[in-house]
């Protein structure tokens, strides 16, 4: 019977063998290059997940749901405000952002999380004619009939008629 000692050292001779192989092929700067390489997206997707979860606790949206156009995050200026812009955009597109002209902007695609977060805030735009409306609340003025409500004269209040060289003679 083979013992468990000799299994984890044949088993880690095979790995060497197979290591000592992978580098001879691919030449030692190529293998240390891809190790460096996903020892670092391995590090970078790490914290982009703590950061994601720190923020979705707090109320903030993911990396994922941020836009990184700069266009789209003048247009979150301009529409909402500098504090939802610095949620929603993020930080390189944010900062490009503060240096572009105002309205300059272009809102987000609508299937995004950030277009399907604003763009039904948005006011809707009227497609319907208000005149029955402004009526209802500005009523046209109605004729005055005596000098207590507009009339031309105190004579016309009263019942007189003034006509020049009338009753005065003038």
């Amino acid at each position: 019977m083979v013992s468990t000692r000799a299994l984890m050292i044949g088993a880690g001779v095979a790995g060497a063998g197979l290591l000592a192989l992978y580098v001879s092929r691919q030449g030692l700067g190529n293998v240390a290059a891809s190790v460096g390489a996903g020892a670092v997206q391995a590090v970078g997707g790490a914290a982009s997940g703590a950061v994601g979860a720190i923020g979705q606790a707090v109320g903030l949206p993911t990396p994922a749901q941020t836009s990184t156009d700069a266009q789209v995050a003048r247009w979150l200026i301009d529409n909402f405000g500098q504090l939802e812009a610095s949620k929603w955009a993020g930080a390189p597109a944010y900062l490009r952002a503060q240096f572009m002209d105002a309205g300059s902007g272009r809102p987000p695609p609508a299937d995004s999380a950030v277009g399907l977060e604003f763009l039904p805030r948005l006011a809707p735009q009227a497609s319907y004619d208000e005149t029955d409306r402004l009526a209802a609340r500005y009523p046209a003025p109605r004729e005055p009939s005596s000098i207590f409500d507009g009339g031309a004269s105190f004579e016309a209040g009263a019942g007189y008629d003034f006509k020049p060289g009338g009753i005065w003679g003038f």
